[in-house]
Formats: C-alpha cells, structure tokens, sequence
C-alpha cells in the first residue's frame, strides 16, 4: 500500500481547518482513520483515500485556502488506497487549552 504525508501551516481557525481536511478526505471517496490534538496547537489526521484521488484531495485543499506540502513524493499509482497523514500546525496568539485530565492508576 502506499503512503502519502501532507503539512499544513495556516492561522485558519482551528476547528474550520479541521473540518476542511475531513470533508476533503470525504470529497475525495476516502476516510478518517485516526486524529490526534495537540492542545489547540497542531492537529495529525490518519485517512485512506483511493490512490486516483490524491490530485482530487490536494486540489481540494488548495481551493479551500490550505496549502498542503507534500513531505515525500506522492505514489503515482492509480490502483488501489492510499494511506496519508496531514499534520497541521496551527499559527495564532491564543492561549494553551486547559483541559482537566481524570486521575488513574
């Protein structure tokens, strides 16, 4: 299978840049595998889309004020999935979220 990373710096609202990836990903005929946060600061989401998409999902966030860099060459194939992860990194002045963490142990 192969595999396709993408990052993304942008003073986009978090939440919207967020949702703008997703639906991009939905748009494209793929899906969300995984997402990891990192307070309001950087966000990762794992997807799958089929590989005859990738040109689709790029443009998509281009068009929506996203500008992907592409960490590796992306796979030429046009057969089967492909795997990816967009890191994004969040550029604003807001404060660190708090987030109250239950006790375990």
């Amino acid at each position: 299978m192969n595999f396709a990373r993408f990052s993304i710096v942008t003073a986009m609202d978090r939440n919207a840049a967020i949702l703008e990836v997703r639906e991009a990903i939905y748009r494209s005929g793929g899906w969300v595998e995984d997402q990891v946060f990192f307070s309001n600061k950087a966000a990762t989401i794992r997807f799958e889309i089929p590989a005859s998409s990738l040109d689709k999902f790029q443009r998509d966030l281009l068009e929506r004020g996203l500008k992907p860099h592409i960490e590796d060459e992306p796979p030429t194939e046009e057969a089967g999935d492909v795997r990816g992860t967009v890191s994004l990194t969040f550029f604003h002045q807001e404060p660190d979220l708090k987030r109250e963490v239950p006790p375990f142990g």
